[in-house]
């Protein structure tokens, strides 16, 4: 257990970070609905091994006209303040109209899970990432290149040259980010015989198109994510058997 000493400099922002965010939380993690979940018990364990002095608050949920609800946490530690926000979903990640007091409950829980993210712990998860970033993982990610090769099928298979989808400058509506959903995911499913570099690309190349579904229609942009994620994790298991 890591406690902070008499004498020791104050935690900042960049020492947190490097602490927390180098931490693997993949046995702790759950998938549900196609998303990831960290147990936030688990996460503020963590916490309180590393930065005992560390305290979150739960702020006034929001309401809009159609009565969804929006909670808001904060964590701090010392001097050091993070805010996040997460609204009341149901199980297919849809706002919750007039959620009940449960709802409202775990929906607090999962955004202090995505509140200690900002400081580092399981941010990796959030950003669809498998592993966390560490020196050890970024050294064996040429083994896995080597496997594909040996195999004659990955090779043979012009999937990897799909073409990206066109880069258009905005997503005018909620149809049109539909169909931007559908055409990603739809064409993603193809490299489900290649390699994981392959998939990383993929995404690498539709950047403008997926950043534009981040910034105006975030639920669409956590469905992608989660179905790259689905098919990396696949991608993994198959090129280590």
């Amino acid at each position: 257990m890591t406690t902070k000493k008499a004498g020791s400099p104050e935690p900042t922002f960049e020492s947190v970070w490097k602490t927390l965010s180098a931490i693997d939380c993949s046995d702790k993690a759950e998938k549900k609905n196609g998303l990831t979940y960290l147990s936030w018990a688990w996460a503020w364990g963590i916490m309180m091994e590393h930065y005992p002095e560390a305290r979150y608050d739960f702020l006034v949920e929001e309401r809009d006209d159609a009565n969804t609800c929006t909670v808001w946490c904060k964590v701090t530690i010392n001097d050091l303040e993070r805010m996040m926000w997460l609204p009341v979903m149901d199980y297919k990640n849809k706002a919750i109209a007039n959620p009940d007091a449960r709802a409202i409950s775990d929906t607090r829980m999962r955004c202090l899970t995505k509140c200690l993210a900002m400081f580092g712990l399981g941010h990796y998860i959030y950003a669809g990432e498998d592993l966390p970033p560490s020196g050890d993982a970024a050294e064996e990610k040429p083994a896995p290149k080597e496997k594909p090769k040996a195999k004659a099928k990955p090779k043979a298979e012009p999937k990897a040259e799909a073409p990206a989808e066109p880069q258009s400058d905005t997503i005018a509506n909620e149809e049109e980010a539909d169909g931007v959903l559908s055409f990603l995911c739809s064409t993603a499913d193809t490299f489900a015989t290649a390699t994981e570099n392959d998939l990383i690309e993929f995404w690498k190349n539709n950047k403008k198109t997926i950043d534009l579904l981040d910034q105006g229609y975030p639920e669409h942009f956590n469905q992608l994510k989660a179905h790259f994620s689905a098919l990396r994790a696949s991608l993994k298991e198959s090129n280590d058997e």
